[in-house]
């Protein structure tokens, strides 16, 4: 049931990002393409803040962290 849950929610999120996207009206492979494109592309932003800017990325982690919950202000520590 929960996993049921997860998977309509999954569904819609990307037929959210298809329509808000407009890679809806691609072909399947043009839309696996562009899809692999997007991956790429966050995956190497994600990767150069990271190199480049570890503290700012480190902050921006716990900061996600707080807000869904995960740590708590106890655990939050201070960067300099």
């Amino acid at each position: 049931m929960v996993l049921g849950k997860a998977l309509a929610r999954c569904n819609y999120w990307y037929f959210s990002y298809t329509i808000l996207s407009n890679v809806y009206f691609l072909e399947p492979v043009e839309r696996w393409a562009c899809n692999i494109l997007l991956l790429f592309f966050l995956a190497l932003v994600f990767y150069t803040s990271y190199v480049y800017l570890p503290g700012h990325s480190l902050m921006m982690l716990h900061f996600f962290k707080y807000l869904l919950g995960i740590e708590n202000d106890t655990e939050i520590a201070v960067v300099t």
